[in-house]
């Protein structure tokens, strides 16, 4: 414990006089959760559909004045179809409503009534968000006394995340990012680091064993992963108002099993490299690409093909970002599936930290 305990001092004396570490691990994560809270938004808030009236009755009226008071697009009166389409082309609208001349008149004799709306399919997303926007703001309308139809009407509810806001849902999972990122990379320089200083001999020639000088390079990285986390939560709490339903610690504890994954991973490559350059190239592209394509932050898992689904599964990241979205979003008791993310990632803590161990050499020709 003496031994362990002089290398950890060590390591965190090494941190205090290497400014990047600190930068590291408080500011970058705040620029990070700044850049994907603002940039990376699924919500279409600037929507502009094109309308064109063919019918003057009063029923067509209520109903366009139902969907001029939606906050969810902008409409614009266009003066027939060849305009409408003309305004699609030209990217001056998103979509195009056509209200028929024979709408009022089908619509109270208690027949359905259909409108048609084209959406501009080289935007997809633009084109699903407008279409559910446009049935969403008929659907209001159809409950309204003013529509004056008889029948049922579903409506929905957003569990969870009752305004249905893509940064809510996206925040949790951009803190993993962050985690990921600065875990690996922190690490990955450390025993690389050791070897350019010339230093590593002098390691070697201690009595120090393989497992104290792994555990003393992890454990101050720990330490500063669970403050970047820390910085993450705040900063998603305090300036985007992302909820955080479940008690403070379950995140935490996810997260410290998150990050031996993380930090062995970098230590790893740094004991296997030995260039601080090149493993900080190799941690950039093992932590950053995968945790965002492949660990359902942006891109549904399911939605993926097999082959992709089973190597996600072995992505730390593809466990700690379902289990994390619950935490904050859901929170109460632990399911069977946050369970199974959890066991996930001990597995894979104590798997890399393995190999870690192993391949951390004793001999200066090992």
């Amino acid at each position: 414990m003496k031994r362990l305990f002089a290398l950890i001092i060590k390591e965190s004396l090494q941190i205090r006089r290497d400014p990047s570490s600190l930068l590291l691990a408080f500011v970058i994560p705040v620029l990070m959760i700044l850049l994907f809270g603002f940039c990376i938004n699924l919500d279409s808030t600037a929507t502009k559909v094109a309308l064109v009236l063919e019918d003057e009755a009063p029923t067509a009226h209520r109903l366009v004045e139902c969907l001029a008071g939606s906050p969810d697009f902008e409409l614009c009166r266009a003066d027939g179809r060849d305009d409408a389409l003309r305004l699609l082309q030209l990217g001056k609208a998103h979509a195009a409503l056509f209200v028929p001349s024979d709408f009022s008149r089908i619509f109270e004799s208690g027949g359905g009534s259909d409108l048609l709306l084209a959406t501009d399919g080289s935007a997809p997303n633009t084109a699903q968000f407008s279409s559910a926007y446009i049935q969403s703001a008929c659907s209001q309308w159809l409950q309204s006394p003013a529509a004056a139809s008889p029948g049922l009407s579903a409506k929905t509810a957003y569990l969870f995340n009752p305004t249905a806001d893509s940064t809510a849902s996206i925040l949790p999972g951009t803190i993993a990012v962050v985690l990921s990122f600065i875990g690996s990379f922190l690490t990955a320089m450390v025993v690389a680091r050791e070897w350019e200083r010339g230093t590593m001999e002098a390691i070697l020639a201690s009595p120090a064993s393989r497992l104290e000088f792994v555990l003393s390079k992890l454990i101050p990285y720990f330490v500063l992963g669970l403050c970047a986390m820390g910085v993450c939560t705040l900063s998603a709490i305090h300036l985007f108002d992302v909820p955080l339903r479940a008690p403070w610690w379950q995140p935490f504890a996810a997260a410290s099993v998150f990050l031996f994954s993380v930090l062995s991973i970098g230590l790893l490559i740094s004991t296997l490299v030995r260039s601080q350059y090149s493993a900080s190239l190799i941690a950039l592209m093992v932590s950053m690409l995968p945790t965002m394509l492949l660990s359902g932050f942006v891109f549904e898992v399911s939605s993926m093909p097999q082959w992709l689904q089973a190597i996600s599964c072995v992505i730390p990241a593809c466990h700690f970002v379902p289990a994390l979205s619950t935490l904050f979003l859901a929170g109460g008791a632990w399911s069977p599936s946050l369970w199974e993310s959890a066991a996930a990632l001990a597995v894979f803590a104590v798997l890399w930290t393995a190999l870690v161990i192993v391949s951390t050499p004793r001999r200066l020709d090992s």
